[in-house]
C-alpha cells in the first residue's frame, strides 16, 4: 500500500493482512453463541464474552506492551464494578458482597467453560481475590465523587489509570497460574516494587477517553458476571421485604421491588404508584415526581412481561418473589442504571442519584 489510508483498490490486501478480525467466522473467537442469544445482547451493546477486543487492554497513543492477549480486561471490569456497587450501597457487611461477587464470578465462568468454551480461562481465587482488592472493594468509604462517578472503565485504560499487568509486582507468573491459587487465595510472592510499564495520560487527556468510547471498549449493558452480581446483591438486599410498607427507598433494589409489585397490582395500582413515586421522590433518588413516574414506567414495561407469564399471579412465597426477582433483573441488566445509552439511542436511560440528591457529585452514573 502506497498510501497510510488504503483505497479501494487496497481491499484485497487490506484483508489478507487482517483477516483474524474480517474474516465471517472472527465473531466466534470474540462472542459465545449463549451471550449472542441473550434480548440483553441483542438489544443493546455489550463487550465481548470471551476476550478482549484488539488493543483494548493497553493504553491509547501509547506502545503496545505486547504481553499476551485473552480477556485481560474481564476481571479488572468486574472488580471495578463490583467494588464501586460496594460504594454507592453500603446496605451488606463488605465480606458478604465480596462473597456474591467471588460465587457469581466462578457461576459464570463455569457456565462458560462447561458449554465448550475452553479458552476462557479457568476461576482463580486468588486473581479474583487480587482485582477485588486492588478496585478497593473492603475501603471503609468512598467520597461521593468518586463513589458515584460514570461507569467509564474502558476510558480508563486507554488512559491508562490501571495497568491490567499490575498482578506481575506481586506474583510470580507460576504462583499466577498456578492450580493453588485457582482453589484458595494466596499471598503475593513478589514485593510489590516493579515499576509499571503503563503511564497515566492525565487530565485534560486529549480526547483519549472519547476515542475509547467511539472504539467501544465501554458497554451499554455490563457482562454476565457483572449483571449476576447486582442481581443477587439486589436479592439479598429485599430478603426481608414481605409487602410495599417494608420498602425502604433509599436502596435502589426495594425501588425495584416496588415496581415488580405494581406490575402485579390491578385493584390498587393507583394508590401503589403515588405511593412509590412520593417514596422515590422524598429520599432524592429522583428529582421530581413526573420524572419518578416515567422511570416506574420504563421499568413496567420491562417486567410486565413476566407478570403475564407468571399468569397474573403475585407469588405467595417469599422465596418465589426472590427468585422472580433475580430472574428479571439477569435478563434485564440495563435495569441498574449504571450504564449510560448513546445520546442518539432511542432506548430509555434509568439515572438514579444518590440518596438526598446530587450534591457534591459532578457527574451522573451510567
Amino acid at each position: 500500500m502506497e498510501s497510510e489510508l488504503p483505497s479501494a483498490d487496497d481491499f484485497d490486501a487490506f484483508y489478507a493482512q487482517y483477516h483474524q478480525w474480517l474474516n465471517q467466522d472472527a465473531w466466534r473467537h470474540y462472542y459465545s453463541t449463549y451471550f449472542l442469544a441473550q434480548a440483553t445482547s441483542a438489544r443493546f451493546y455489550r463487550l465481548p464474552d470471551l476476550q478482549d477486543l484488539p488493543d483494548s487492554s493497553d493504553p491509547l497513543g501509547a506502545p503496545r506492551l505486547q504481553k499476551g492477549t485473552g480477556h485481560l480486561t474481564r476481571l479488572p471490569r468486574w472488580a471495578y464494578n463490583a467494588s464501586h456497587t460496594a460504594w454507592r450501597q453500603p446496605t451488606l457487611p463488605a465480606v458478604s458482597k465480596t462473597q456474591i461477587a467471588l460465587s457469581t464470578l466462578q457461576q459464570t465462568i463455569s457456565r462458560q467453560r462447561k458449554a465448550g468454551y475452553l479458552s476462557v480461562s479457568p476461576y482463580s481465587e486468588t486473581q479474583a481475590c487480587f482485582w477485588l482488592k486492588r478496585m478497593g472493594m473492603n475501603t471503609a468509604k468512598a467520597t461521593p465523587k468518586g463513589a458515584w462517578r460514570r461507569y467509564n472503565f474502558g476510558a480508563k485504560v486507554a488512559q491508562g489509570w490501571y495497568d491490567l499487568w499490575e498482578w506481575e509486582a506481586y506474583y510470580s507468573r507460576n504462583l499466577w497460574d498456578s492450580v493453588e491459587a485457582r482453589n484458595a487465595y494466596l499471598k503475593p510472592d513478589l514485593d510489590g516494587t516493579r515499576k509499571s510499564e503503563v503511564t497515566w495520560s492525565g487530565l485534560p487527556d486529549g480526547g483519549t477517553g472519547f476515542m475509547a468510547w467511539t472504539r467501544g471498549w465501554d458497554p451499554e449493558v455490563g457482562s454476565e458476571e457483572e449483571i449476576s452480581f447486582l442481581a443477587a446483591v439486589a436479592v439479598k438486599e429485599t430478603e426481608g421485604v414481605i409487602e410495599v410498607n417494608n420498602l425502604d427507598y433509599t436502596i435502589r433494589s426495594h425501588m425495584l421491588w416496588g415496581a415488580m409489585r405494581l406490575a402485579f397490582e390491578s385493584a390498587e395500582r393507583e394508590r401503589l404508584m403515588e405511593d412509590l413515586k412520593r417514596g422515590i421522590v422524598e429520599t432524592g433518588r429522583i428529582d421530581d415526581e413526573t420524572k419518578a413516574e416515567q422511570w416506574i414506567q420504563k421499568v413496567l414495561m420491562v417486567m410486565e412481561p413476566y407478570v403475564r407469564k407468571s399468569d397474573a399471579q403475585w407469588p405467595a412465597a417469599v422465596e418465589d418473589r426472590s427468585e422472580l426477582l433475580r430472574h428479571i433483573l439477569t435478563e434485564n441488566g440495563q435495569l441498574f442504571a449504571r450504564w449510560r445509552l448513546p445520546p442518539l439511542s432511542k432506548e430509555f436511560n434509568f439515572e438514579l442519584g444518590p440518596v438526598g440528591g446530587w450534591g457534591d457529585c459532578d457527574s451522573r452514573p451510567c
